[in-house]
């Protein structure tokens, strides 16, 4: 117990002319971790994280809330007896609602019984829910004066043939963004650095997630990174073998599983560096993504080079244009052979309208973000339309 709660624990106890046991109150967290099965010490922190937030939604200000080893021990200042008993079950039930799923709610009133929620269902769970973790930042120098600070955040990829999530986009963000859901104008710019600089921050973001992977294959288990890449540096042959190397010096269990994505593309690239470009990268990476604006007049550039999925930001509204254009991109990645994926799909409607246009992947807020990457989860549409907001 940290020295402020022991503080505010002695204050209550010193004020109270009385103790009155029935102020105190414990939210017990076993079936949440009984869920999570052997990957509860993974996700333990995070649980405890989202279970306060919860908690705190529900009680007063002064009430004192402590974290225990299996839950919190709520102690109500106001609140005694059948009150403070009924608000506890409410919040003991919202939390179990919100990790375990309806489904399993509904099996305890019925049976008296639990029907523990798989442990993909419980991944996916953590995936979407919103929590405020300390994240590790690494700033990078572009310019003799000028450093870029950033994070690494993993979005799910959500394949809508499958109904899983294997793979995660690598999203570099501002180091001094607190929420991981400040989806939009939030990730690190780098359309204005110059090749040298942006492939100082692109070998930094490869770095870090490559040691993230060999973290999580060192438990047994991996899945695969789509890592960001500038076309400025990508398309210069100097720093493009360097970026090279650096791909080529991975271990080779990584290699395969460390995808690439050419973002920032300009809008009429010569033909003839973006055959090369994306030639030499193929060596190195098992897939390739480009990433460009669903307006992006060039689909047809792409149409015969081997590239494994196009795709772009679903814009905020779709309007009529916004239809046409997303239409010409899907008829242009299906001459090619290329999946059509979307990012930036936050919400409810929109992943519905995302899942409406013939795309296979999907990725945003409405799918989930996480600190670090994960085992794959199966992922059915109704969890996540249920689960989106």
């Amino acid at each position: 117990m940290n020295d402020d709660v022991m503080t505010q624990l002695k204050r209550h106890l010193a004020s109270a002319e009385q103790i009155d046991v029935s102020r105190y109150q414990f939210v017990n967290m076993d079936r949440v971790r009984d869920a999570a099965g052997d990957r509860w010490p993974e996700w333990r922190e995070r649980v405890f994280i989202a279970s306060r937030s919860i908690i705190d939604k529900r009680v007063a200000e002064d009430d004192l809330i402590i974290q225990c080893a299996s839950g919190y021990l709520v102690i109500f200042k106001a609140l005694s007896g059948p009150q403070a008993q009924k608000l506890t079950n409410k919040i003991r039930h919202e939390m179990e609602e919100f990790f375990l799923g309806e489904s399993f709610i509904n099996q305890l009133k019925v049976e008296a019984k639990s029907e523990q929620l798989s442990v993909e269902e419980f991944a996916a769970t953590m995936a979407s829910a919103e929590i405020d973790e300390p994240r590790p930042s690494k700033t990078v120098q572009t310019e003799p004066n000028q450093n870029k600070a950033f994070s690494l955040f993993y979005q799910p990829v959500w394949d809508k043939k499958r109904e899983a999530v294997a793979s995660y986009f690598v999203r570099a963000v501002n180091a001094d963004v607190d929420s991981p859901y400040q989806a939009r104008n939030t990730d690190l710019m780098l359309t204005d650095l110059k090749p040298d600089a942006r492939l100082a921050v692109d070998i930094a973001v490869l770095g870090d997630a490559s040691e993230a992977l060999e973290d999580l294959v060192r438990t047994g288990t991996r899945c695969a990174l789509i890592v960001p890449a500038g076309y400025t540096s990508l398309s210069n042959p100097r720093t493009r073998s360097q970026y090279v190397m650096a791909l080529a010096d991975l271990p080779s269990e990584l290699r395969q599983l460390v995808w690439v994505q050419i973002k920032d593309a300009p809008a009429d690239p010569p033909s003839t560096v973006l055959d090369e470009t994306l030639r030499i990268l193929r060596s190195q990476s098992a897939k390739l993504y480009v990433h460009v604006r669903t307006d992006w007049p060039y689909w047809s550039r792409f149409e015969n080079l081997g590239v494994d999925a196009i795709g772009a930001d679903l814009p905020e509204r779709l309007t009529e244009n916004d239809r046409l254009d997303i239409e010409r991109l899907l008829a242009s990645a299906k001459r090619g052979g290329s999946a059509v994926y979307f990012n930036q799909v936050e919400s409810w409607e929109t992943f519905r309208a995302a899942t409406r246009t013939g795309a296979q992947l999907f990725a945003g807020r409405a799918v989930g973000q996480l600190p670090h990457p994960a085992a794959p989860f199966r992922l059915t549409r109704a969890r996540l339309l249920n689960s989106a907001r």
